[in-house]
């Protein structure tokens, strides 16, 4: 039972930005076809899962306690140190606001390429730290997959509709905490 608990924490955490980056998509006018938003989650599910294979392969060396010590402080750290980040940018960085426009548009293969490779990178290490913590690779698979996919898409209808920026501005902070959690929760 802890580790579908584990795993479903897991892709919360991996998945927030999904719907901050759907809102945003939304916001600006432009659609994410169920096509885009499919590979968008099948992309960044199988980065993640091969993340997680090198962080068990990287890991196997050592003690099966020691190792999940160190994915438990892993993951407390990247939730730290994305806290961190997210207030220095917060209070450093000035947002400047993009005109509203009224026309949707389609997402295009470059800006739809990006957005694999951002999300992607964001699961690399909380994917090796995860495995090593012992989640269950499958079900991380899984929930990871799904939560990308409706995250996305949940993000995306609530931006054309309305302009949330709570949700985006946050989900960093959100989803360093939910890591900070995972850490905590695999220590005890």
């Amino acid at each position: 039972m802890i580790n579908i608990i584990s795993a479903l924490i897991f892709s919360l955490s991996a998945n927030i930005d999904n719907i901050a980056l759907g809102i945003a998509y939304g916001i600006k006018k432009i659609h994410i076809s169920f096509f885009s938003n499919f590979l968008i989650a099948l992309c960044t599910s199988i980065i993640t899962i091969t993340s997680m294979q090198l962080g068990v392969f990287a890991f196997s060396f050592l003690d099966e306690n020691i190792a999940n010590l160190i994915g438990a402080i892993s993951l407390i750290l990247i939730g730290v140190f994305s806290i961190i980040k997210f207030v220095y940018t917060k209070y450093i960085k000035k947002i400047k606001a993009e005109e509203y426009n009224k026309t949707f548009k389609k997402l295009r293969i470059k800006e739809l390429f990006l957005i694999i490779l951002a999300l992607s990178a964001n699961n690399i290490s909380v994917g090796v730290a995860t495995s090593v913590a012992g989640i269950d690779m499958i079900t991380a698979l899984i929930t990871t997959f799904l939560f990308s996919f409706l995250f996305m898409y949940i993000g995306n209808k609530l931006g054309k509709k309305l302009v949330n920026t709570f949700i985006i501005t946050y989900s960093d902070i959100l989803s360093s905490l939910l890591l900070i959690c995972l850490g905590i929760l695999h220590i005890i």
